[in-house]
């Protein structure tokens, strides 16, 4: 399976600035999709978010079964994708789905009080770091970049530098 055509993003905030002027803007994205079960199913929050899309690009928002499933067809029509998704957890469960992923942009998750600074833009809980390493262990590379034109760290040295 190729998937050359799709850019996962780990990105709390999910559609936001950097990913509309710094991602859809600068990298030819033909569809944009939001992974989130809670959004899915809450039309209110569903209709803000897709507020904040460009209105010319195609904005979508699954939950994580229906993106699971859409998959194969996003790789068929070799457009380029961008799935955001808000955390590493929420990428897990897609892979605990069959989604056959190789590299993650991990864009920007926030400060809060219980995890630690990787990066100005990365911070993250234990947990977090866990379910990252798990994924490491499937095989999965994991790109910290905020912008295309940014630096690229490797998560993996970030938490094996901090630990």
């Amino acid at each position: 399976m190729r998937e050359s055509n799709l850019i996962w993003r780990v990105d709390d905030r999910l559609i936001h600035g950097q990913v509309i002027i710094g991602w859809c803007e600068q990298l030819p994205i033909r569809l944009l999709v939001v992974c989130d079960d809670q959004i899915a199913t809450t039309d209110w929050e569903k209709e803000l978010l897709l507020m904040a899309a460009p209105a010319k690009l195609p904005t979508r928002i699954l939950s994580t079964g229906e993106t699971a499933e859409q998959i194969e067809d996003w790789i068929a029509r070799d457009v380029i994708v961008m799935i955001l998704i808000k955390s590493p957890a929420v990428l897990k469960k897609l892979v605990d789905l069959g989604c056959e992923i190789q590299t993650v942009n991990v864009g920007g998750i926030h400060f809060q009080e219980n995890r630690k600074e990787f990066l100005p833009y990365l911070f993250l809980s234990n947990e977090d770091v866990e379910i990252f390493k798990q994924l490491m262990a499937k095989g999965i590379r994991f790109e910290c970049q905020d912008l295309p034109n940014a630096p690229v760290y490797d998560l993996q040295k970030l938490i094996e530098k901090k630990q």
